[in-house]
C-alpha cells in the first residue's frame, strides 16, 4: 500500500532522475501519487546510453498510451519527435551497421559485402528510430515529472534510509552535495525505487550485494561526445538499405568495436568496448589505468591501428565529458535481489551487460512500465507483480549476457560475430512480434529471454564457440553461419543470414504503434 501524503511523507521516493526514474516519477504523478526524485547532479548532465530500438519504441508508446501521455508519444519515433518536439536533440536511427576493421589496413568489402552488415529497423527515415542526446532527453523527462507534480531535489544525495517493517515505511536522511551541514531528515514514503543505475543509491542500506561473477561478458569502455566526426562515405554502397551513418555504428575491431551515434545537432557519441582482458595498462583500483596510460593516449592508440576509423575522428574534436575521456573499467554488472520490503531496482540498476546491442533504454523502459503497474495496483497485485518482475529481470540479464558474450567470443571472426548477432536480431523480432499482437503480455519475456525455441540454439552456439575459433584455418566459419541460419529458419522471415541477402537485410512494413506515435 503507498502511504497518505503529508508535508513531508511521499508515496514513492525515487534516487535519479535520468530518464527511467523521471518516466517513473511522471507515470505515478500523473496518476495521483506523491513523488520525490533525488539526484546528486543536475540537470542537463552528460550522459552515455544513447541508442534507441524498436523495442524501445513499441514501450514507450505502449507507456504513453497506457497512462495517456500526451507529450511522451511523439518520441516513439524520428518523424513525429522532430515535428512535434524539435527542441529535444535526438539523431535518426535507420537501423544498425557493422563494418569489419582489420589492423593497419583501410576499409574495403567485397560485392558480396561478407566485410559489413546493414540490418534495416524502419521502413522510412519518419519511423527510424532515434538516438538520444541523453543531456537534452533527460532534461525533457525531468522536466515532464515536475509538471506532472513530482518534487525534485538535485544536488542532493541519500545520506541513510531505513526501512520499518511494521509500518511499511521507509524513514529517508538526505543531505546536500554542496552544503555539507544542509540536509533533510525524516522523510517518509513507503516505496524507494532505486534508478541511480550504477550508482546504486540503495545498496548501503539494504542486504542486497554484488552478483556478477556469473557473468560471461566482460567489458571495459572509454567514451565521448565529439563534434566534426567525418561520415563513412567509403563504405557507402548502392545496395544498401539505409545510409550506414544513420545506424547504431559498429566499427568491429580484433577483439572490440567502436560505436558511432550522431545527432541531428552535429554532436556524435563515440566509445570503444573491448574485453577486460585486451592488452593494456594494468587498472588501478581507483578505477583509472595506472602508469602513462590514459584513456585518452590508450584510445588514441587504438586509432592509429585501424586508418579508417582513425579517419573519421581526425578533424573531430571532444565536447563531453569535460577534462577527459569517460571510462569505465567494467560494464557488466548484477545484484543478487531485484526487489525487497519496500524497495525496487530498475532493471539497468540491478544489472547491466554491454552496450553492444543497444538494449539498455528498452530494457530501462520495460521496467518502467512493470513497476509502475506493479506500484499503481492494490497491495496484494503489487507484491504478485514485484516478485515476477524481481525473477523475470535476472533472466533477462542472463539472456543479455549470453547474447552478447557470445559475440566477443566468436571475434576476430566478423563472419562468426555477425552470425551469432543474428541470434539477438531474431529474438528481438519475435519479441516485437508479441509487442504488436500485446504489448501488456509477454508470454516469453523481455526479448524472449524464457523462449524454450531460441534459447538452446542460443545455448548451443554459444558452447561451439572455442572449437570455432580455435580452427587456425577459419574453415569452420561458414559451417557454423550456416548451423544458425538452419536453427532459426522457422522464424527468419526477415532473411537474416541468407546468403542472397548479402548482408543488407531491410524491414519493409511501417510500425503496429503509428496511431499512438502520430496522435491519429
Amino acid at each position: 500500500m503507498l502511504c497518505n501524503s503529508e508535508n513531508n511523507s511521499y508515496d514513492v521516493v525515487i534516487a535519479g532522475s535520468g530518464f527511467s526514474g523521471s518516466l517513473l516519477g511522471w507515470i505515478l504523478a500523473s496518476q495521483g501519487k506523491k513523488v520525490l526524485i533525488v539526484d546528486r547532479q543536475k540537470h542537463p548532465r552528460f550522459a552515455i546510453g544513447e541508442s534507441s530500438t524498436p523495442t524501445a519504441d513499441f514501450l514507450l508508446a505502449h507507456i504513453a498510451d497506457r497512462w495517456n501521455l500526451k507529450a511522451l508519444a511523439p518520441l516513439a519515433c524520428w518523424g513525429t519527435w522532430k515535428s512535434r518536439t524539435p527542441e529535444v536533440i535526438c539523431g535518426k536511427k535507420r537501423g544498425f551497421s557493422y563494418y569489419r576493421h582489420r589492423p593497419g589496413q583501410v576499409f574495403s568489402d567485397d560485392p558480396d559485402h561478407n566485410h559489413s552488415l546493414l540490418v534495416a529497423a524502419s521502413s522510412s527515415d519518419y519511423w527510424s528510430d532515434t538516438h538520444w542526446l541523453r543531456s537534452s532527453v533527460d532534461h525533457f523527462f525531468v522536466e515532464q515529472a515536475i509538471a506532472a507534480g513530482c518534487r525534485l531535489l538535485e544536488h542532493w544525495t541519500v545520506q541513510h534510509a531505513e526501512y520499518c517493517p511494521h509500518a511499511q515505511a521507509w524513514t529517508i536522511d538526505l543531505s546536500s552535495v554542496h552544503e555539507e551541514r544542509q540536509r533533510q531528515d525524516g522523510i517518509r514514503c513507503s516505496w524507494f525505487v532505486d534508478a541511480s543505475g550504477a550508482g546504486n543509491a540503495l545498496a548501503r542500506f539494504v542486504d542486497n550485494p554484488p552478483d556478477d561473477a556469473w557473468m560471461k561478458t566482460q567489458t571495459r569502455a572509454v567514451f565521448g561526445h565529439f563534434t566534426g566526426v567525418a561520415p563513412f562515405d567509403q563504405a557507402r554502397s548502392s545496395d544498401d538499405p539505409f545510409c550506414g551513418d544513420d545506424a547504431a555504428q559498429h566499427h568491429v575491431l580484433e577483439h572490440g568495436w567502436c560505436w558511432m551515434l550522431r545527432m541531428d545537432n552535429g554532436t556524435t557519441s563515440v566509445g570503444m568496448v573491448e574485453p577486460t582482458g585486451s592488452p593494456w595498462t594494468t587498472i588501478g583500483n581507483a578505477g583509472q589505468p595506472s602508469g602513462a596510460a590514459t584513456p585518452d593516449t590508450h584510445f588514441q592508440s587504438v586509432l592509429k591501428t585501424y586508418p579508417s576509423v582513425a579517419g573519421l575522428l581526425a578533424g573531430a574534436n571532444r565536447i563531453a565529458p569535460p577534462g577527459a575521456m569517460g571510462f569505465l573499467p567494467r560494464l557488466s554488472r548484477c545484484r543478487r535481489q531485484a526487489v525487497g520490503d519496500g524497495w525496487v531496482l530498475m532493471p539497468v540498476t540491478f544489472g547491466f551487460v554491454d552496450p553492444l546491442h543497444s538494449s539498455g533504454i528498452a530494457h530501462a523502459l520495460s521496467g518502467v512500465l512493470r513497476i509502475a503497474e506493479a506500484l499503481l495496483s492494490n497491495s496484494n497485485r503489487c507484491r504478485q507483480l514485484l516478485f515476477q518482475y524481481s525473477e523475470d529481470v535476472r533472466h533477462e540479464t542472463e539472456w543479455l549476457d549470453l547474447l552478447v558474450a557470445g559475440c566477443y567470443a566468436a571475434l576476430p571472426s566478423f563472419r562468426a560475430f555477425q552470425a551469432f548477432a543474428c541470434l539477438y536480431f531474431m529474438s528481438a523480432i519475435r519479441f516485437e512480434q508479441q509487442l504488436a499482437k500485446d504489448p501488456s503480455s509477454w508470454p516469453l519475456g523481455f526479448l524472449q529471454s524464457r523462449d524454450p525455441e531460441l534459447k538452446p540454439v542460443a545455448i548451443d552456439a554459444y558452447g561451439r564457440l572455442p572449437f570455432l575459433t580455435a580452427d587456425p584455418h577459419r574453415s569452420a566459419e561458414r559451417t557454423f553461419s550456416e548451423l544458425i541460419r538452419r536453427a532459426i529458419e522457422p522464424w527468419n522471415g526477415a532473411g537474416l543470414l541468407d546468403p542472397a541477402n548479402k548482408n543488407r537485410i531491410a524491414h519493409s512494413a511501417a510500425p503496429k504503434y503509428a496511431h499512438i506515435a502520430t496522435g491519429t
